[in-house]
């Protein structure tokens, strides 16, 4: 999340106008009141926060001084209703762009189409979520814990087309843009989702590596199956990959167990355990690489409290430690989504909490 510079004045009354405009019939309920729209809309939300965070020592010589400073994020959202819709997503706080050469600015934003028989997401920097491009369409394919997954690179498309009703499956497809180079076009991608017969199937494939998954119910559990051929580029050979998984209710907790051959010619194997103990979410878990996990989540008195915990080292400090985030959370009365924090993470992932040290005031618009 990058700072931004904003004209609020002009971004209320051009976000007021639009709105205003797109009402077709107010609509009252007991506890709220909101409108229907026939029109196009345009909506803007945003968050901003202020924190102070001492940041981890990684390297010998780093400053570990805290520091004050504040972020802010505003997003725009604009609809076209209709049987064939069009959503406009985009985030403002990338900055202004510098030329055409930039990738910032509207004119690279997602836009993303609904028809009564397919869905189009096109977008150089974000189709259908992602990190520098967009979601795959292999990532229909449903793997197990230690098996690869179809593709070095996952989120890599800067196009996302998807049938959503193919005959009872949904199909998808996904892709870069520009396919002049072989590297793009192995980027490449389809994916495919569906029952039959009481069997939940996920497959996909890019460039030259493909996977299935079959998964159903069996005498209270639920049974999943893996199969995959990962190419090597490497080696130029596809290599074999398998997995099962077993989930089954045991008294109050749910008991998941599985095991795999990766295409390293490793045995893998693993087993967790999920439950809800006075109101707080735990789950622990480990394997044969002797990783260790553990998380709660729940309410302690006035604040939500996390921790979670992974016995591997998070490699984010100069110490050999394990990876930590643990921290409260104070939703503040009478506020809309206004929250207090203070908390500890060395996970790179950042699943709950920014890296080090930190308390945080944050708030949503």
């Amino acid at each position: 999340m990058k700072k931004a510079l904003l004209t609020t004045t002009a971004l209320v009354a051009l976000s007021g106008a639009a709105f205003a405009s797109s009402i077709d019939t107010p609509v009252n309920s007991a506890s709220s009141t909101h409108h229907t729209h026939s029109n196009a809309t345009i909506v803007w939300t945003g968050d901003a926060n202020i924190k102070y965070n001492v940041p981890l020592k990684k390297n010998a010589g780093d400053s570990v001084e805290g520091k004050v400073s504040s972020d802010v994020d505003l997003d725009v959202t604009m609809t076209s209703p209709g049987a064939y819709s069009a959503t406009i997503s985009y985030g403002l706080e990338s900055g202004a762009r510098k030329d055409e050469s930039d990738s910032k600015g509207i004119g690279n934003a997602t836009v993303s189409v609904t028809t009564p028989l397919f869905n189009v997401s096109v977008g150089a920097l974000d189709a259908r979520g992602g990190a520098d491009a967009g979601e795959d369409a292999a990532d229909m394919y449903s793997d197990i814990d230690h098996m690869d997954g179809i593709g070095a690179d996952k989120d890599n498309s800067d196009w996302y087309v998807k049938l959503p009703n193919f005959g009872g499956w949904t199909v998808a497809a996904s892709g870069r843009n520009d396919q002049s180079t072989t590297a793009n076009r192995k980027e490449t991608s389809i994916g495919l989702a569906g029952t039959v017969g009481g069997l939940s199937i996920t497959a996909g494939g890019k460039n030259k590596s493909g996977g299935v998954s079959v998964s159903t119910a069996l005498m209270g559990a639920t049974v999943k199956v893996a199969l995959a051929s990962i190419y090597d580029d490497a080696t130029a050979k596809a290599k074999q990959e398998s997995g099962v998984q077993v989930s089954m209710p045991l008294g109050g907790m749910t008991l998941s167990v599985n095991s795999t051959s990766t295409k390293n010619d490793e045995n893998n194997w693993g087993a967790s355990i999920s439950t809800t103990v006075a109101g707080y979410s735990v789950s622990a878990g480990t394997d044969s690489d002797e990783d260790n996990q553990f998380k709660i989540t729940g309410p302690l008195g006035p604040v939500n409290l996390v921790i979670d915990y992974d016995s591997s080292d998070s490699g984010e400090t100069s110490a050999k430690d394990a990876t930590i985030e643990a921290g409260v959370t104070y939703a503040v009365p009478g506020t809309n989504g206004t929250t207090i924090s203070a908390s500890y993470s060395n996970d790179v992932d950042e699943d709950n909490f920014d890296m080090g040290t930190q308390l945080k005031m944050a708030f949503k618009f």
